[in-house]
């Protein structure tokens, strides 16, 4: 394949409080990278470099990529080209279709180094088109400023389901009450975190356990049931809104906006 040197509605969400990173992290913290590589020795080369500052999770084909995909929120894409089930040029467009990761850094790391390659990934939607072999800190620099550019942008930017507004750069939650008046929900940082991570996966059903790693963090000694106290609390302070977080049996939570949750909440 290639390479010489060398990513979960958005992410866990970024709080002061906790510093926990958002969809794209800035610089100074821990990123998730998914990176899509089929060579050992070059993913081997990948890791070492990237070794300390960043959580790396390799996929060795297309498929494996897609697989991983809805297991995490990734803060950053490294795709190599050619794959041998498939090609970067395709997952790249994929997750540009995708909501949930159409904002998300994707950077090409590859061997074919021909303009028209280059053109065809930034068309496509790719950040950045690195050519084999890279220098491990020029690739670390890179990465870098992608994730600091990602995080500036998200900072700035309201997310909006049903009439809730995720104010980021605020860390709160505003709720349209009529047509000319708001109000901010009054949520703890753990709160925020859980409902902006349901939220900004809409229509998806997380098990507890796929709350608990997302929202508290892999390693965390947290109960299942305690999601359900949090849900709980959650639907008590959104009101008529608490029904945007739906039950689904034998899974866990989503959250869902319809013609009926609007009208009940309006």
């Amino acid at each position: 394949m290639e390479i010489s040197s060398n990513v979960g509605g958005r992410q866990p969400i970024k709080l002061e409080e906790d510093r926990v990173r958002s969809h794209a992290t800035k610089g100074s913290l821990m990123a998730k990278i998914l990176v899509v590589e089929d060579e050992k020795a070059h993913q081997l080369i990948i890791r070492k470099a990237l070794d300390g500052r960043h959580e790396v999770v390799v996929a060795d084909g297309f498929q494996h990529a897609l697989d991983l995909l809805p297991q995490s929120n990734w803060d950053l894409f490294l795709l190599d080209i050619m794959l041998p089930d498939g090609d970067g040029f395709d997952l790249c467009s994929r997750l540009r279709a995708d909501r949930k990761f159409d904002r998300t850094p994707v950077m090409f790391l590859t061997s074919k180094q021909n303009v028209e390659s280059k053109v065809l990934g930034f068309r496509l939607g790719a950040d950045d088109y690195i050519v084999k072999p890279c220098d491990p800190a020029e690739l670390n620099a890179r990465i870098e400023a992608r994730l600091r550019n990602a995080s500036k942008s998200l900072e700035t930017m309201n997310f909006t389901e049903g009439d809730l507004t995720f104010q980021f750069d605020r860390q709160k939650v505003v709720a349209l009450e009529g047509e000319n008046s708001e109000c901010h929900l009054d949520l703890t940082p753990l709160e925020f975190k859980l409902l902006y991570f349901l939220a900004s996966h809409r229509d998806h059903a997380f098990s507890r356990e796929q709350i608990i790693k997302e929202v508290w963090g892999e390693g965390t000694n947290v109960l299942e049931r305690s999601v359900d106290t949090y849900v709980a609390a959650l639907r008590r302070k959104l009101d008529t809104r608490g029904q945007y977080i739906r039950s689904v049996h034998g899974v866990g939570y989503k959250f869902t906006v319809d013609s009926r949750s609007l009208k009940s909440a309006s």
